[in-house]
């Protein structure tokens, strides 16, 4: 069967599937993708609420939640009140503050003229981050708009921002209307039983590890799963040797943490010690202590999540496990790349054309700068009637250089303009997640250098094998090419 691109696992570092003996799951937007435009509006509400309650003003409540705002792989400067898209090098190609973007010049002062450090900027990694930082980006707007409104620093919104988005979600204000009403918020994929039973026939070990406590994971897995269940399948617990919530990750790839064993009736842990069994729920916990009670460890085991860093750098960095990152926006994405073909073929051949021009003008201005050095030397030795003929040479090599400058300068600026409207097309603000203009976007790198393999969805496991040997063939220099 011939796969479509969004249904493809694309490989980062060679995977056996054979040596891989447990299968561990994140749940929210990994087994359990969410409709981002329903739910983010509902985290954006319920937070923009308690801005008000706080005393900030009231003509907050008039700012509304912009799905195409921000999107993963930015970088918020809150000190300044900026959203960046950087590249790969650490090189900022894109910028706003608030509303406003900022020119090459701005970006150039504030972040390419020197090094900064991303890690003290907050990374947008994960989709709950979205509405997060679009209020971020809304009440910066608003402050820039009515100078005096509000008298904090951006720094300090943000700080209220982090603290009033954790308390709607510790206050059941946003799972209690998704639980409510799942199928508005959660998109059912019919194929995830199927993808779930294929890896258990192969003999995999499966476990679910969620931040999420258990009611809310109890509500999304029945939702998903409850419905679809094999006549052998009593719920979906049925498919997990495992299940693991409020796992405080990325602290559980690191903490000593115990775990403790959850009362499904009441939601409420007690400690424990001893061997995890199957059809029992657990909280918090740590990776030591799941390898030890398991006797799988290391690179025999690979995780499947969505943040890049919170399950995918952790558990590769901290405890060696093999990682799949859930790249939701690719299925979107490689359909608009499909559509977008005949841009990119025309800006390959224009950079191709350009670097011919470009070529012949270096051809000139060397010329240029050989008979330059002549002209001084003749002029020293006054050479008039030789100093003569360099000087109207010079001057046909000035027009001749002036007229190879503007049509580069028109041609470069043609390339920009398909570049921009080949982005608009793929996103109206950001371009593509994975470039910026033409480079890797930081996200992309990030993706490159942790996770093991990547797809659009979980699902698409069912179309391999669970013996797969997934290898990489992209370990390519630049002269690997050539």
């Amino acid at each position: 069967m011939s796969l479509k691109k969004w249904q493809k696992i694309y490989v980062n570092r060679s995977l056996n599937m054979g040596s891989i003996k447990s299968i561990g799951f994140d749940m929210d937007h990994t087994l359990a993708p969410y409709n981002h435009i329903n739910f983010e509006a509902l985290a954006f509400e319920k937070t923009l609420d308690k801005f008000i309650a706080a005393g900030y003003p009231k003509e907050l409540g008039k700012l509304q939640f912009d799905p195409n705002s921000v999107i993963r792989g930015l970088l918020v400067d809150h000190e300044k009140g900026n959203l960046l898209k950087v590249d790969a090098h650490k090189y900022v190609k894109k910028a706003f503050h608030g509303k406003r973007p900022l020119d090459k010049d701005e970006r150039h002062k504030l972040y390419n003229s020197e090094s900064f450090k991303a890690e003290n900027l907050k990374s947008v990694d994960t989709f709950f981050s979205l509405s997060e930082v679009q209020l971020f980006v809304e009440i910066v707007d608003f402050m820039d708009r009515h100078p005096g409104r509000i008298e904090k620093s951006y720094a300090e919104i943000y700080h209220d921002l982090r603290r009033y988005i954790d308390l709607s979600h510790a206050d059941g204000s946003i799972k209690t209307k998704v639980m409510a009403t799942p199928s508005h918020y959660i998109k059912k994929d019919k194929h995830l039983c199927s993808a779930l039973i294929r890896l258990l026939s192969g003999g995999k070990s499966l476990f679910l590890l969620t931040n999420s406590d258990w009611e809310y994971t109890n509500a999304v897995m029945t939702y998903l799963l409850g419905d679809t269940l094999p006549d052998d399948y009593k719920s979906w617990q049925d498919f997990f040797d495992l299940v693991i919530v409020t796992g405080q990750k990325p602290k559980f790839f690191t903490s000593k943490n115990d775990f403790e064993e959850i009362d499904p009736q009441t939601n409420k842990g007690t400690l424990h010690k001893g061997t995890l069994e199957k059809g029992r729920v657990y909280a918090k916990g740590n990776a030591a202590k799941l390898q030890e009670a398991t006797g799988v460890i290391g690179d025999e085991i690979l995780y499947v999540g969505d943040h890049i860093y919170g399950d995918i750098i952790s558990s590769k960095g901290l405890v060696n496990w093999r990682t799949m990152l859930i790249v939701e926006e690719l299925e979107y994405e490689l359909l608009k790349l499909e559509d977008t073909q005949d841009e990119l073929e025309k800006i390959q051949e224009s950079l191709r054309e350009r670097e011919v021009l470009d070529e012949e003008l270096q051809k000139l201005r060397s010329l240029r700068r050989s008979l330059d050095f002549q002209l001084k030397k003749t002029t020293e030795l006054e050479d008039k009637k030789k100093s003569s003929h360099l000087i109207r040479e010079l001057e046909k090599l000035d027009d001749k250089v002036s007229d190879k400058e503007g049509v580069l300068k028109a041609f470069n600026k043609t390339i920009k303009n398909i570049i921009e409207n080949r982005e608009k097309k793929i996103h109206p603000v950001w371009g593509e997640l994975m470039k910026v203009n033409l480079e890797k976007s930081r996200f992309a790198q990030q993706v490159e250098t942790y996770a093991c393999i990547y797809s659009g969805s979980v699902t698409n496991l069912r179309f391999y094998s669970p013996f797969k040997q997934f290898v990489s063939f992209h370990d390519t220099l630049p002269h690997d090419i050539e």
